[in-house]
């Protein structure tokens, strides 16, 4: 490639994928190590997160003999791949000359945004483009520089704390300079300004002479990572960079790379957002040379030369295909696989269903060779690694591997088939040691989470529950990161919904809670225990014979109200009858009068009533998830938002009109309940929730606001349908 000088001192550097550590590089490699990082050519660059070494593929002895997958799979390319980067000349080229410019030219910021789709190789174009290229060739009137890489994570200020107390310690784990410098990295000065990464930065070894260089890969999860919602960090974090790359001292520039869909998101900080605009450098797609030279380079430097009919059918299945980038080079390493075992390219692409449909038949396939146990397993850590956006998006999160042991008996297991989806030719997941040397693992890109049928089958099946699941874990990571300070455990409302959440998903694997989140959750619980025996004194003022009399009274008090044979509204009925569920006492209650009153979000989780009468009442926002409530009236009764979830049994049950007021039961929740000879007849249904709820012999006539989507996962059978839904069976679910 050719980039063009910016001076006539400034020279050419040659070809990216012509880089190689020449003897003076080799010192410098002994140098860089010795100083905690790696040389590449005039570089030393110092990453916040360290690749964990693939295991070693053992070739079949019938296979050809060609060496080491020379394709990246899903994994995007990292700085030392620079020699194996092909395709991107021109990109290089712009991008080099752009930094150039940037920081020959002291009225700009040294920002280099680097946006584009998901899938458009804009990582792999600066840390295997452009970093080398730097290396190459060093920023004007410097000889050497250094760069580090990291990507926000959780804890931005964390990630550019450690890996400048790395350099300035030569420390692989420097414990206490990053606490240091994260605490710099938060502090205002006079002029209200973060300035601590410009102030950490003039006191690094030799940076007169080898200015730092922050590439910011991955900027998106500054945004979608839900540890990282503190708006004090993420301001911190971004004007740190900019108050430094703003400085007339040079010492310091910046890089970020970033997808294009979170552009919007920039508007939270209005200078990021207008560098972007005018320096920004969108990632174009690859044209069809490109991705021919990206296809075929690789091979050949193994000593192959792929035939042109294959190259040419690649990129056809390539050109347009969204995300392109990483399924080309995923389709690529099973070519690469295949030719170890003597199947020809054409024969491979077409068993693994072309450049489109080879990761996911390649997911899948893996999938279905675990057994049940391994299946379970590979089900809720594929669900952990992908975040769950407040849009209903979804994006990949890393996680650490202890995150994802719920069990220590199952630690061997997890890891087991971490293992097989991080195989070296599979490479689905992805592990590492992060700034902390902790174990982590990721889905190697979103293609997956875009491409696999199933994968999103179960994101959908899974999503409220896995929601709830990350709201726990993240309080217990929180807890964690204060030392398990007590201040930070659950309590009241919160610790009542963990506690149910536990119990209702003891037996889903995919939605879990982690060891650490368990823990989190035990301790709340015994603070909430040790909380109630100190306050017992108190109570033990009256005397025990008291306290039962009081009890007895209100017990008594209770079922003279439920006894009584009309629909008389009573205010004081819905606080005796959560004392009542509270004391197990309002268990294997029957034929009780409730119509008329106000219940409105009276909790009443798993409580067991035969025949109750509710109708006319207001029970909106209430909570049943799991009661047990046959032949119980509802009619008339508005029911907006009500939780029946939780396998509730309502068997019998009436939720039709009484006289001309129809039971209205806008968004309640009916999931995975029993709903067997129920009647909905005349109630309204807009929004109601009926997945896996079973509606055999069920009266749906005459229902209002029903859509088939609602019925799309429920039980069907002798169900009395509404005129208006023709397209369900009344008899979709029977038994054949």
């Amino acid at each position: 490639m050719t980039i063009s000088p910016d001076s006539e001192s400034a020279s050419t550097p040659e070809p990216i994928t012509q880089i190689r550590q020449d003897t003076d590089n080799n010192q410098g490699q002994v140098i860089a190590q010795m100083i905690g990082g790696f040389a590449l050519g005039q570089l030393i660059i110092h990453q916040s997160q360290t690749q964990t070494l693939p295991k070693t593929i053992e070739t079949a002895t019938d296979s050809v003999e060609l060496g080491e997958n020379p394709y990246q799979g899903l994994k995007p390319f990292w700085e030392m791949d620079g020699d194996r980067f092909f395709g991107r000349d021109i990109e290089i080229n712009k991008l080099w000359s752009r930094f150039q410019e940037l920081y020959g030219d002291r009225t700009k910021i040294r920002v280099l945004p680097i946006y584009g789709p998901s899938g458009s190789g804009k990582s792999s174009l600066a840390r295997a483009g452009l970093i080398p290229a730097l290396g190459k060739q060093p920023l004007p009137g410097k000889d050497r520089g250094r760069v580090v890489v990291l990507t926000p994570g959780n804890d931005p200020l964390e990630a550019l704390a450690t890996v400048l107390a790395r350099i300035a310690t030569k420390d692989e784990t420097p414990v206490a300079k990053t606490r240091e410098f994260k605490q710099e990295l938060l502090e205002l000065n006079e002029k209200q300004e973060f300035d601590g990464l410009r102030r950490i930065a003039n006191v690094l070894p030799d940076i007169a002479f080898a200015p730092l260089i922050v590439l910011v890969d991955q900027f998106e999860e500054l945004y979608t990572y839900t540890l990282c919602n503190d708006e004090q960090v993420r301001s911190a974090f971004v004007e740190n960079l900019l108050c430094a790359a703003s400085d007339s001292s040079q010492r310091v520039s910046v890089i970020i790379t970033m997808r294009s869909d979170f552009l919007g998101k920039t508007q939270q900080h209005p200078r990021l957002n207008q560098l972007f605009s005018s320096q920004g450098f969108l990632v174009p797609i690859m044209q069809p040379e490109e991705l021919a030279i990206a296809i075929t380079e690789p091979a050949k430097q193994k000593g192959y030369e792929l035939d042109k009919a294959t190259v040419q059918l690649l990129v056809e299945q390539s050109k347009g295909q969204e995300g392109a980038l990483p399924l080309l080079q995923f389709a690529l390493t099973q070519i690469w696989e295949g030719l170890r075992n003597k199947i020809e390219p054409a024969d491979t692409l077409k068993q693994i269903g072309g450049v489109g449909g080879a990761l996911a038949n390649k997911a899948k396939s893996l999938y279905e060779s675990l057994n049940t146990e391994q299946q379970k397993i590979a089900r809720s850590t594929f669900l952990a690694l992908i975040q769950l956006n407040d849009d209903h998006t979804a994006t990949r999160r890393r996680a650490p591997i202890s995150e994802l042991i719920t069990s220590k008996q199952d630690e061997p297991l997890v890891r087991e088939v971490i293992e097989r989806f991080a195989d070296p030719g599979v490479w689905i997941l992805v592990t590492f040691s992060n700034e902390q040397q902790v174990e982590m693992v990721e889905v190697a890109h979103e293609a997956l989470i875009h491409k696999w049928k199933e994968l999103q089958e179960w994101l959908k099946e899974h999503w409220e529950n896995l929601r709830n699941k990350r709201k726990i874990e993240q309080s217990a990571f929180e807890w964690q990161d204060n030392r398990k300070s007590k201040d930070y455990l659950l309590q009241g409302r919160r610790l009542r919904d963990a506690r149910e959440f536990i119990q209702a998903q003891k037996d889903n694997a995919e939605t879990s809670l982690c060891g650490l989140a368990k823990e989190f959750v035990k301790a709340s619980v015994k603070k909430h225990r040790i909380n109630t025996l100190k306050s017992a004194p108190v109570l033990l003022v009256l005397s025990i014979s008291i306290l039962g009399f009081v009890h007895l009274q209100i017990i008594g008090r209770a079922n003279s109200i439920l006894s009584r044979d009309d629909c008389k509204a009573d205010f004081e009925i819905k606080g005796l009858l959560e004392y009542m569920w509270w004391t197990r006492y309002a268990n294997g209650l029957r034929d009780v009068k409730l119509c008329n009153e106000d219940l409105f979000k009276v909790q009443l989780p798993r409580i067991y009533i035969l025949n109750a009468n509710f109708d006319m009442a207001n029970l909106s926002n209430s909570n049943f998830r799991g009661s047990r409530l046959p032949f119980s009236s509802f009619k008339g009764a508005t029911l907006l938002s009500t939780d029946f979830s939780g396998k509730a049994v309502l068997t019998g049950a009436d939720f039709g009109c009484n006289h001309s007021e129809c039971a209205t039961l806008f968004k309640a929740n009916f999931e995975n309940s029993n709903l067997s000879d129920a009647n909905f007849q005349g109630a309204f249904l807009e929004e109601a929730i009926f997945k896996g709820s079973n509606l055999t012999r069920a009266k749906l006539d005459a229902a209002e606001g029903l859509t088939e989507e609602q019925l799309q996962d429920s039980i069907l059978c002798d169900t009395v349908m509404p005129d208006y839904l023709t397209n369900i069976p009344r008899n979709r679910d029977c038994p054949r």
